[in-house]
């Protein structure tokens, strides 16, 4: 019973011991563990630095298993070439290991009941190659001390001793999770999924000077799997942003408020392969679409870009950069200027219930029409039918009477019996939950 109770804490200070990293102790860089005959189940990511009392130290997500899951965080530094500290749940530092430690260091003890003495000690020191050439591995040995007798009792089997990467740090979580991939410094190692982390601006913030001005990043797919472009999210804001996607032989300029595309269920649908990347540029954000209030000539948002992992372990997540500088208000009360273009923007909000504002805008006076479609092409309501000078305009439509499902509406503007045919048409979709 005894040797059945030693087993059994030996395994307990295994899996929730934390040990010293160095090469991971850089932000983006990773670690995976597997578990037999299941595969990957796990990574521990460094995801940010943060300074905390004075001290900089590195965020880092333990045993993330996808962008949904629980984990826990850790904050972790190294003191000059030797000292590893943790940061501990009173805010201080704890140190966990120091790499000058020789064979016979005694690296955990707790005394239980005053009747027998846990301990951890470095067992071997050697120069191998686990996943990494050149590297320092510590075995570390699990036994107990009797206070009474003092004899010691060694914990038996696989699970009572654990090896320490001086380069990757842990190599197992308990007996049968263990070390299966790492990626450091751009550079994978074994078997390793792809995670959110691998997905980079180059830029920390965009910032647009003046009207004249734009600003970009490149987002950069460090991942070995192609990895598609959903969505762009305005988080604060009921702004337009004027946008372009661009890479040499692709373009894909857009203009939105609130979300690009306009309905949830859309994607934008750019793919990055693996190692590849694109620009995204903004500029001349209208800082008032929709409005008829005055507004400042600065603004500050963030944006949220929604992407998808394409294979494997196909999951999707987001990643948000803060965007602030220069714009126009299009729709301040005072303000004269015509629009420049035609214009149907996403109806607001989307899905709705039961009501929904439409707005659009048109550069020259002509004939207009908004209507409402079901899915199957039927003509629901027509909102509009009449001549309307040039300007923005807004409506609201309520589907109160109608069923859930998908509505389109479309704008048809220009008199479609003048001679010319000319004209501005163009259909989006919405949807209705009750």
């Amino acid at each position: 019973m005894k040797n059945l109770i030693l087993i059994l804490f030996c395994v307990l200070i295994l899996s929730s011991a934390q040990y010293s990293q160095t090469q991971l102790l850089r932000v983006g860089n990773a670690t995976a563990f597997g578990e037999w005959p299941f595969g990957l189940i796990s990574a521990d990511i460094t995801v940010d630095k943060v300074t905390i009392n004075g001290k900089q130290y590195l965020k880092r997500k333990l045993e993330w298993t996808g962008p949904f899951s629980d984990y826990r965080v850790s904050y972790e530094r190294i003191e000059g070439d030797s000292s590893y500290y943790v940061l501990s749940s009173t805010n201080t530092d704890s140190l966990a290991f120091n790499f000058n430690w020789p064979v016979g260091t005694v690296t955990y003890s707790n005394n239980v009941g005053n009747t027998t003495i846990y301990e951890k000690r470095i067992d071997s020191i050697e120069i191998s190659s686990i996943l990494i050439p050149q590297d320092t591995l510590y075995r570390i040995i699990l036994y107990s001390i009797n206070v009474a007798t003092g004899d010691t009792s060694y914990c038996w089997g696989a699970h009572c001793h654990t090896r320490h990467s001086k380069k990757l740090g842990r190599t197992d979580y308990g007996i049968f999770i263990s070390l299966a991939g790492a990626k450091i410094d751009g550079v994978r190692y074994g078997d390793i999924m792809p995670y959110p982390e691998e997905i980079i601006f180059s830029e920390d913030s965009l910032y647009i000077q003046t009207l004249a001005d734009s600003g970009s990043t490149k987002i950069i797919n460090t991942s070995e799997i192609p990895v598609r472009i959903d969505s762009i999210i305005s988080v604060g804001s009921f702004y337009g942003y004027h946008g372009n996607f661009s890479k040499p032989g692709f373009e894909y300029p857009f203009y939105f408020v609130q979300t690009a595309p306009g309905f949830t269920g859309d994607t934008l649908g750019i793919v990055l392969p693996p190692h590849d990347s694109i620009n995204v540029s903004f500029s001349n954000v209208d800082l008032c679409p929709i409005c008829d209030y005055e507004v400042q000539d600065y603004f500050k948002d963030t944006l949220r870009f929604v992407f998808t992992f394409m294979e494997g372990n196909v999951y999707s997540f987001n990643k948000s950069i803060q965007i602030s500088g220069e714009g126009y208000p299009s729709d301040a009360e005072g303000e004269n200027v015509l629009p420049s273009e035609f214009a149907l923007l996403q109806n607001y909000p989307n899905p709705f219930n039961p009501s929904t504002k439409i707005s659009w805008q048109s550069p020259v006076g002509g004939w207009q029409t908004l209507k409402i479609f079901d899915v199957l092409g039927n003509e629901v309501v027509a909102l509009v039918n009449e001549y309307r000078e040039a300007g923005k305009y807004e409506t609201e439509f309520n589907a109160e009477k109608l069923s859930s499902g998908v509505y389109y509406y479309q704008l048809r503007a220009g008199d479609p019996s003048t001679s010319s045919g000319q004209g501005f048409v163009e259909t989006k979709k919405m949807i209705y939950l009750k």
